[in-house]
């Protein structure tokens, strides 16, 4: 069984800023769910360090600074001079536009789209699927949503959501598309660097 150590990790993410931390609540939480071989682990450290450019952010940056970035980014804005808007009125205002009325959220006024924002290193989006972490984990994330940025939490929580999916199966396969669709959708944002990731991780989880 390989396991993911603190020297392993520390290498694997040097800008992490809890390297200790992080490593040794997701090797808790990786033994716990089976991601047990090189294979497997290399496959979900190379998705969440995707997600969580290399273990050092947590949470969805909403904070835009061009209207036309905010504009084609995302179907609910309206235009540039709409981005600008919301540009000026910070991060929350955008985070309930964009994501206000999806994925159970309540609409952008109830505050939802940025309460429930991607946050964790799986980038956990929408009160639907707080609620479904919630009941995996016994935890109250939609009543406290941002307790997933602690590394015990958001370990944890990234492990359930990779054994309810049953990724692990993906992973001896090599399923990496498979894999990348159960994590970010449908778009695959980012495979081919996910891809590339993975590939740099087995150099230090090799076998």
């Amino acid at each position: 069984m390989t396991e993911i150590s603190r020297a392993d990790f520390r290498r694997a993410f040097p800008r992490c800023k809890q390297p200790d931390e992080w490593a040794d609540a997701l090797a808790s939480e990786a033994k716990r769910v089976g991601i047990d071989t090189p294979r497997r682990i290399a496959h979900f450290l190379a998705q969440l360090s995707h997600e969580s450019g290399g273990f050092t952010r947590f949470e969805e940056n909403l904070n835009y600074k061009t209207p036309e970035r905010l504009d084609a980014m995302f179907s609910r804005v309206r235009g540039t001079a709409d981005a600008a808007d919301l540009i000026a009125r910070g991060p929350k205002a955008i985070g309930n536009r964009v994501y206000g009325g999806r994925n159970g959220n309540g609409d952008e006024a109830s505050g939802d789209g940025w309460r429930y924002r991607g946050m964790g290193p799986i980038q956990l989006t929408g009160r639907d699927n707080y609620a479904k972490a919630s009941a995996r984990s016994g935890l109250d994330l939609v009543g406290n949503p941002e307790q997933i940025l602690t590394p015990a939490i958001g370990a944890k929580v990234a492990a359930d959501y990779w054994a309810s999916c049953a990724l692990n199966d993906e992973c001896d396969n090599d399923q990496i598309t498979k894999i990348t669709a159960a994590v970010n959708g449908a778009a695959l944002a980012g495979l081919d660097e996910r891809k590339a990731e993975y590939k740099r991780l087995r150099t230090i989880w090799p076998g």
